[in-house]
């Protein structure tokens, strides 16, 4: 990893655990995944807490030594992911932008709710474009942007 932090500098003072919103309701422990990253602990890549963040930014600017660790977390994501690491919901939501144009598709209910607002039943968005069938250029931004590494296989415990 880049050395894009002062990690280095953590303290273990636990302020960024303390100040993450997302901690108080998951098991997402920010200043353990910090100590897993100085000490070298290459498993950090395959904990799902790194995906727990929801990048508030509360503990990157409360740390007191400005080690940034939700750049820390987001650096590690996306190593998790080129090495095929990826949280099952975050791929879903690839999957999602890439056939819809937008991480929350648009189901008869929305087209039907936004004629009743008023508005288009489609957004002047990429669902526009594949409906017209103008996405040629859509097709290869997309190629280049979703292209995730396949899932790693979990490894399965034998019985003994």
């Amino acid at each position: 990893m880049e050395r894009k932090s002062n990690i280095w500098q953590c303290i273990q003072c636990g302020t960024c655990t303390a100040s993450c919103e997302s901690g108080r309701w998951t098991a997402l422990k920010t200043r353990s995944i910090i100590r897993k990253v100085v000490l070298g602990d290459l498993s950090v890549l395959e904990d799902p807490d790194i995906w727990l963040c929801t990048t508030c930014y509360q503990c990157y600017e409360r740390c007191p030594r400005d080690v940034r660790p939700t750049d820390v977390i987001m650096e590690l994501r996306n190593y998790a992911t080129k090495k095929g690491n990826i949280s099952p919901n975050h791929r879903a939501v690839v999957g999602y932008l890439k056939n819809f144009g937008h991480a929350v598709p648009i189901n008869d209910e929305v087209r039907k709710r936004r004629v009743e607002l008023g508005l288009e039943e489609l957004p002047p968005t990429a669902f526009r474009f594949k409906q017209e069938g103008d996405d040629k250029d859509l097709k290869n931004i997309e190629d280049k942007m979703f292209d995730l590494p396949p899932v790693k296989e979990e490894k399965k415990e034998e019985d003994e």
